[in-house]
């Protein structure tokens, strides 16, 4: 591979008893126009395993050997870590692959290679623990971080937009004309589950709070969210008696509620203008509800039920054989 710099001395990997709180501060600063809840929790898990969990935080843990998600690669100048990289193992539904998360860099420092430097970095690791397959997210808007990964032998692959709800947009909307929702019934659950692999194929849903098994209606499943602390509800919406969509909320105690809707591309825009409003009234808090959803689909439709794009992130990819132009 070309370009690689794996021996710069700026580089080491992260110590976590003594980097978190710099990894953190760091992150808050670089991402701080774009944290919404989800990535302020982050911050917070982090700051929270360095003052809470340092004491039992092993010095020599690696992404390998740790299923914490904050190990990686630092820049270090003058002590100061001013550029981070998290690596992570992917451990759900994939087999040798990793993710590239947090590339940050400070302010004071961008423009000198730095996030170059810490990718090639990352893929040299990967690929001397036996990685095939690496992915990462980036923002719709960043088009210099796009370009950074194209030029290392990434490629898209797909891109999701998060809708949020807002308070004050169209809560309540009446469904359209003879589309009607209701409970969702046991016999919806094989086409629901069909269509919620399609919309989270393996690639992605590995990083999603999502357990599509744990959405079928048995009783084990009830038991153990009980059990859990989780709710858990689910609707159906029907034109014609045909079932059109599906949609269940699944409240863990995050600090959003996702709604993992199922439909199809003919039906989406009915589906989603029916479903969305019924659950926004059966809820107490409608503004913690989210949707995670193909960008560009179902646009119009996700509006006129009250939400709003909060991020739109392009996935891509790496293959390990492939080599860096």
């Amino acid at each position: 591979m070309t370009g690689m710099d794996i021996a710069d001395p700026h580089i080491r990997p992260v110590q976590l008893r003594r980097d978190l709180p710099q990894i953190a501060d760091l992150v808050e600063i670089c991402f701080a126009p774009y944290l919404d809840a989800e990535g302020r929790d982050y911050v917070r898990h982090i700051r929270t395993a360095a003052r809470d969990y340092a004491g039992y935080i092993l010095d020599n843990s690696t992404p390998e050997s740790s299923n914490l998600p904050f190990h990686g690669y630092v820049w270090v100048e003058n002590n100061r870590i001013i550029g981070n990289l998290t690596l992570i193992v992917i451990r759900r539904y994939l087999k040798h692959a990793y993710f590239v998360a947090n590339v940050a860099v400070h302010p004071e420092h961008r423009g000198q290679g730095i996030a170059r430097k810490l990718t090639d970095r990352a893929i040299a690791h990967v690929s001397v623990n036996g990685g095939k397959t690496i992915y990462l997210q980036v923002r719709s808007e960043n088009t210099v971080a796009q370009q950074l990964y194209l030029t290392h032998g990434f490629e898209e692959m797909s891109r999701r937009t998060q809708w949020i709800f807002r308070p004050g947009q169209d809560k309540g909307a009446e469904a359209p004309g003879g589309i009607r929702v209701s409970k969702r019934r046991k016999a919806d659950w094989a086409q629901q589950q069909d269509w919620l692999k399609a919309l989270f194929p393996p690639e992605l849903a590995w990083n999603f709070p999502l357990q599509i098994e744990k959405l079928e209606p048995t009783l084990a499943n009830t038991i153990d969210n009980l059990m859990n602390g989780v709710y858990q509800r689910s609707w159906s919406a029907y034109e014609d008696n045909q079932l059109i969509g599906n949609a269940t909320l699944a409240r863990r105690g995050e600090p959003n509620d996702p709604v993992w809707l199922a439909t199809t591309p003919a039906w989406e825009d009915k589906a989603i203008r029916g479903l969305l409003p019924e659950i926004q009234r059966h809820v107490l808090a409608p503004h913690r509800l989210t949707v995670n959803y193909p960008a560009g689909r179902g646009v119009e439709a996700f509006r006129a039920a009250g939400m709003v794009e909060s991020n739109t992130l392009i996935w891509m990819k790496r293959h390990m054989e492939r080599a860096i132009p």
